[in-house]
Parts: structure tokens; C-alpha cells; sequence
């Protein structure tokens, strides 16, 4: 089921290489970033604040 997938995957992306010169690729590979840069933001946020709270806590200064 899987290689089917993949050949799939494959035939489309390679699809829209020659007729839309890869428009359609490039804007999901922008929107997966975009996704994965907000992801990783979020979790760099509430650990920082987790921490600053643990500190708060523990009556410790950065």
C-alpha cells in the first residue's frame, strides 16, 4: 500500500513539474514549513515559560 502511495506521490509531483512548472509543489512545501517553523515556536515558547515558572516557584532568578 505504501509504494502505491509513493508512486503516486511521484507521478503527481512530477506532473506538476512540467505543467506547472512546480507551483503546486513548492506552495504545500511552504505551507509544511510554515507549519513545522510555527510548531517548533510554540514549543520553544511554553518551555520557556514552564521554566521562568519552575523558577518563580523555586524562588531562583535566571
Amino acid at each position: 500500500m505504501f509504494r502505491i502511495l509513493l508512486l503516486v506521490a511521484v507521478i503527481l509531483i512530477g506532473y506538476d513539474a512540467i505543467a506547472h512548472q512546480g507551483s503546486y509543489t513548492r506552495s504545500a512545501w511552504a505551507s509544511v514549513v510554515g507549519l513545522t517553523d510555527s510548531a517548533v515556536t510554540s514549543a520553544k515558547q511554553l518551555g520557556q515559560e514552564t521554566r521562568s515558572e519552575i523558577r518563580e516557584e523555586n524562588g531562583t532568578r535566571p
